[in-house]
């Protein structure tokens, strides 16, 4: 599989989605390869595959085709974390407890823009303990979500 990028463990898995179960495999070749016996013992005999990576996730989704055309529903191997760096810099100063705060993450896709927030929410800001509301607009690279949230007044990079 070759070198990880930074912040690769090899404690982390990959979880593999299909058909509304999911497992959990300690290495990428390993998943996909799970993925496809799973597409191929649904939907029969696979002549050839697709597996398509989604940086800004960083999941892979596998589909099988049989001459050209897709069977079986597409499998989703997710990745231990997003690979596209996050600017985990707030839009507002730090507010006092309990005060409305908010933040904004920019991208050219939704994929990338909710990327971008994920990674923010479980990575970066242990202090956001409610999200009051979520914004959706035209942004300076194509879309923006914005959110506002509540934090408690714990650590934080704020």
């Amino acid at each position: 599989m070759g070198a990880r990028p930074a912040g690769y463990s090899d404690g982390m898995t990959y979880r593999v989605e299909y058909g509304g179960g999911d497992v959990e495999i300690p290495a990428l070749d390993a998943a996909i390869e799970s993925a496809k016996q799973a597409i191929a013992a649904d939907a029969g005999p696979v002549s050839e595959w697709v597996v398509e990576h989604d940086e800004a996730i960083n999941d892979w989704f596998v589909q099988g085709l049989v001459n050209g055309r897709p069977v079986g529903t597409t499998a989703v191997v997710s990745g231990p974390e997003p690979t596209v760096p996050v600017d985990l810099t707030p839009t507002s100063p730090a507010a006092p407890e309990g005060w409305l705060q908010s933040v904004a993450f920019d991208g050219g896709t939704p994929a990338e823009v909710f990327g971008k927030a994920t990674a923010w929410l479980a990575a970066a800001h242990p202090g956001a303990v409610e999200v009051s509301d979520v914004g959706w607009q035209a942004g300076p690279q194509g879309l923006q979500l914005r959110l506002h949230y509540r934090g408690s007044g714990g650590a934080g990079p704020w």
